[in-house]
């Protein structure tokens, strides 16, 4: 009996240890489990978000850019050039014979119609010697017929047959070449136009093909100008220009020739545009601003500050597709103007980037605000 109650006594204390051991190891279980539950809650509170956080934070995320439709437009285009009037034709007048200036019908500077006398050559010596190269045409056929005459009675060979036809001959050539001279002793106008120099007095002798003044036509006045390569392909003939002149006067005109080589030094293009002249008013020498009327063509106009450079360092703009994706496109200045240029090589319709175009790049998706929609 008291053994058993020893045992109970001592019981108690190893009871008590026993139970605080399991609580112990409960809680610290238990405690495990809840900061393992805990730990899940806050991992399960920061996982991935949604879908539609995605694109939140993606919206956030990208540049945003201003953006204007611009419309390809009809592009009314010039070209200015400069050049010189120019006569249409232009001839050095030479003496046709030889003799003295018998008189002279038109003063320099005068128009002259077609076919009118501007001068004329004493022809009296030539009359003279027309008149005795007659006479010896005859003599010469006269001794041919006797040649033959002779030849026919075997007391002529036909050799002075032969010597006497060439006599003949030479004789008839020598009153054609006077005939000829006779002809040229008057000076006429070889096309109309104005006696622009004169260098010869009544009464002076000339020899025969001489230089004795300039015969010009400036109805229609040309005006020649040197083209840039470039601005070549678009000149046609028959394109209409427009003329102011040095003197004040302005004309319209029309391209008439356009080379078809280059000048081997200034690599430009020679044209010449023909310009009415009906009066002869206007001189051939002076300075004339042209403005060609170019064809019509479709065009982009915008600011030239939206430039930029692709990495071929052509010119290009940034414009975006249908995505909002960033494209570099390049580009050919046809026109610049005080507050715009105009463009080829683009789509009829662009969404051109006109703000924050510096800080994206090709390819990047941006968040644009259409500032004409």
């Amino acid at each position: 009996m008291e053994s058993l109650m020893d045992l109970k006594s001592k019981a108690g204390p190893i009871t008590a240890v026993t139970i605080l051991g399991a609580a112990v190891a409960w809680m610290a279980v238990g405690g495990n489990g809840i900061t393992q539950a805990q730990a899940q809650n806050t991992a399960s509170e920061t996982q991935s978000p949604t879908l539609e956080q995605n694109v939140t934070v993606e919206n956030t995320l990208k540049k945003k850019v201003q953006a204007e439709i611009v419309h390809a437009q009809i592009m009314q285009d010039k070209i200015t050039l400069s050049g010189t009037t120019q006569p249409t034709k232009e001839i050095q007048l030479t003496t046709g014979a030889a003799g003295k200036i018998r008189n002279i019908l038109f003063n320099k500077g005068e128009y002259i119609p077609k076919g009118k006398a501007i001068l004329s050559i004493d022809t009296r010596s030539l009359n003279a010697n027309i008149a005795q190269a007659k006479a010896l045409i005859a003599q010469r056929q006269l001794e041919l017929d006797g040649a033959v005459k002779l030849k026919q009675q075997k007391y002529s060979s036909a050799v002075n047959v032969a010597t006497a036809k060439a006599d003949l001959a030479s004789a008839k050539a020598t009153l054609r070449s006077l005939e000829i001279d006779l002809e040229n002793a008057v000076l006429v106008a070889p096309f109309s136009g104005v006696l622009n120099t004169l260098d010869v007095e009544v009464g002076q002798l000339v020899q025969n093909n001489v230089a004795i003044g300039d015969f010009v036509s400036i109805n229609p006045l040309t005006i020649e100008i040197n083209v840039p390569q470039k601005k070549v392909s678009r000149i046609k003939q028959g394109l209409q220009a427009n003329v102011a002149l040095s003197t004040g006067d302005k004309v319209a005109g029309t391209v008439s020739y356009v080379s078809s080589v280059a000048d081997s030094e200034t690599r430009s293009i020679a044209i010449e545009i023909k310009v009415p002249n009906v009066d002869n008013k206007i001189p051939a020498g002076i300075t004339a601003h042209v403005d060609l009327a170019l064809p019509e063509r479709s065009a982009h106009a915008f600011s030239s500050a939206l430039l930029t450079l692709d990495d071929d360092g052509n010119t290009a703009v940034k414009t975006l597709n249908i995505d909002n994706e960033v494209v570099i496109s390049p580009v050919e200045i046809l026109k610049s103007e005080r507050d715009q240029v105009w463009v080829s090589g683009l789509p009829s319709n662009i969404n051109l980037i006109t703000v924050g175009q510096g800080f994206t790049k090709a390819g990047d998706v941006v968040d644009a605000y259409y500032k004409n929609q």
